[in-house]
């Protein structure tokens, strides 16, 4: 999906609240749709939903991270090795064993940095938190609108629903620790898991 097919989607989360089936219920019987179970379900998704997006711009940095502590020795190392090869290198000679190591650890560290795709990987993430920031702006914006304006709550939940099931499964994988972090941070409420 690229990222205007995933704006487009993104931008539904909400719409289609003052359609026809909508636009035949009473204002007065749409508002009282509008419990505070769902008020609170709604609230709950959007703590989710930050968390996430928090959760997912980590770890994009901490790839972005990754991929300058690697990378740039991995640069120093080959330039030094190439320059090294130019003035020339006599056998048995310190500078040669110095060298040769230097050159290992060069092809090491590039090898680590084409293996774990640091750079992709922090993009992956910074386009989840993209969209789950998104997600949050249209449920906070549900949230701001009157009751009347809304539309009906199954729909209006239903939209939310897919959406942030549809950037769930498009995303890269959060570490758990990432997630507790920004889990607790946003007042996330886990489901008790009983063994």
């Amino acid at each position: 999906m690229t990222q205007d097919n995933r704006e487009d989607d993104v931008g539904r989360v909400g719409k289609g609240v003052a359609d026809s089936t909508t636009r035949a219920q009473p204002a007065d019987v749409q508002a009282a749709a509008w419990t505070s179970e769902v008020e609170h379900l709604l609230e709950d998704w959007r703590n989710r939903v930050y968390a996430a997006q928090a959760a997912h711009y980590a770890s994009a940095d901490r790839f972005r991270l990754l991929n300058y502590l690697v990378g740039v020795p991995a640069t120093i190392f080959s330039s030094v090795v190439g320059t090294a090869l130019f003035t020339g290198l006599e056998k048995g000679s310190p500078k040669t064993l110095v060298i040769g190591s230097v050159s290992i650890a060069a092809a090491v560290l590039a090898a680590l940095q084409t293996f774990l795709r640091f750079a992709e990987r922090a993009s992956q993430h910074a386009t989840a938190g993209d969209w789950y920031s998104a997600v949050r702006r249209d449920i906070e914006q549900l949230l701001h609108l009157g009751a009347t304006d809304r539309g009906l709550p199954k729909e209006c939940l239903d939209e939310v629903r897919k959406e942030m099931n549809r950037v769930g499964q498009n995303s890269p994988e959060l570490s758990g620790s990432e997630w507790k972090r920004q889990a607790k941070r946003f007042r996330v409420k886990e489901p008790q898991i009983r063994v």
